[in-house]
Formats: C-alpha cells, sequence, structure tokens
C-alpha cells in the first residue's frame, strides 16, 4: 500500500508539536527566579574557564539559599544536558552540587572503593569540617540526587555509594576549585 505523503508530512508535524509542547511544559516547571539561575549558568559556563554550580549562581542572580530550590534547578540541568557543553562535559553532578556535598561523597566514596570501613557521621564532619546536622543535610542531597543510598549494612553513616559512583574515572565530578575575582564575581573551575 502506497502511503499518502500528506500523511506523513501530517504525522511528522505532529510529533514535532508535541515535542515543542513537552519542552515548554519543562520551562513552565521552573519559576522565574529558577529560571534567572539557568539563564545566569548558561551566560557564565565556559567563561574564564567557569564550571560554575547551582549555589554560586544563587547567590550571584541573589535567590535565597534553598535546597529544594537547589535541588528543582538540579534535575532541570540533569535533564537538559543540550543546555550548555559544559553539562556534557564535566557531568550534572559538577554543577548541581555544593562544595560540602561533594567533599561528603567523596569521603564516602574512597573507602567503599577500596573496601574500607565506612565513615560515621563524626568522621564525615570531622573530614569535611562541618557540623554534624550540615552532613546529614548533605547525605539527604546526595539520596535525593540518587548518589546514595540508605543502607543499614553499609555501616558508618548508613548510606552506601550507588555502584555507578564507586568505579567512575577519574570522577572529576567531585573535584572542583572556587574562584573570586577582585570583582566579586566567583565560579568555579575543575
Amino acid at each position: 500500500m502506497k502511503t499518502k505523503p500528506w500523511l506523513l508530512l501530517g504525522g511528522i508535524a505532529l510529533l514535532l508539536c508535541m515535542k515543542g509542547a513537552s519542552a515548554a511544559n519543562d520551562q513552565a516547571q521552573l519559576s522565574a527566579q529558577e529560571q534567572r539561575v539557568i539563564d545566569y549558568l548558561v551566560k557564565d559556563w565556559g567563561e574564564d574557564s567557569s564550571v560554575s554550580s547551582v549555589d554560586i549562581a544563587m547567590n550571584a542572580v541573589k535567590v535565597a539559599p534553598s535546597d529544594e530550590t537547589r535541588f528543582r534547578i538540579g534535575n532541570y540541568i540533569k535533564s537538559h544536558p543540550e543546555l550548555h557543553e559544559v553539562i556534557r562535559r564535566w557531568g550534572w553532578v559538577t554543577l548541581v552540587l555544593t562544595p560540602d556535598e561533594k567533599l561528603i561523597a567523596r569521603a564516602l566514596i574512597n573507602p567503599q572503593r577500596d573496601s574500607k570501613p565506612a565513615p560515621s557521621l563524626s568522621e564525615l564532619a570531622t573530614a569535611v569540617g562541618i557540623k554534624e546536622p550540615d552532613v546529614k543535610r548533605g547525605l539527604a542531597m546526595l539520596e535525593r540526587y540518587e548518589i546514595l543510598s540508605k543502607d543499614s549494612r553499609a555501616g558508618g553513616a548508613g548510606y552506601a555509594v550507588i555502584p555507578r559512583y564507586v568505579k567512575w574515572q577519574p570522577r572529576l565530578d567531585f573535584v572542583f576549585h572556587k574562584m573570586s575575582l577582585d570583582g566579586g564575581r566567583q565560579f568555579n573551575v575543575n
């Protein structure tokens, strides 16, 4: 049976419209202030070797620090690697985790990878240089981002690293350096 060209074109047009509506719906899920953070990041990434993170961008555009807002923005970035080459090159984790969360993750990944005992909450707090409630907050965010999972068999703080992150080579997503320029601009570089 011969397919009519107008039917084929109509089907393709319908698919393109649905894809466009889906992208617009994703965009609509961000609040205006969350979109300002995304806009700042997209403009900033790649400038001066910048790999700026969400927390720095939130501060730059004066969005109140909030784990929930950062999580929503982070999930958006994770779902939209087409936003910028920096996401594809360095990974979404580099961009969405705070420095403390990166250090907590590293402090859990290294012993698990090396078959050593997992650190306790107090050991994590000491290693990262923060208080235990801040470690708990960081662990909760790492679990929300599916980097860690609660596991009573893990010992220590009670979290296991998701296998993808244990064997991560070269684990660049947890490497960062914060830069501050005289004019006040802050950004991360890897």
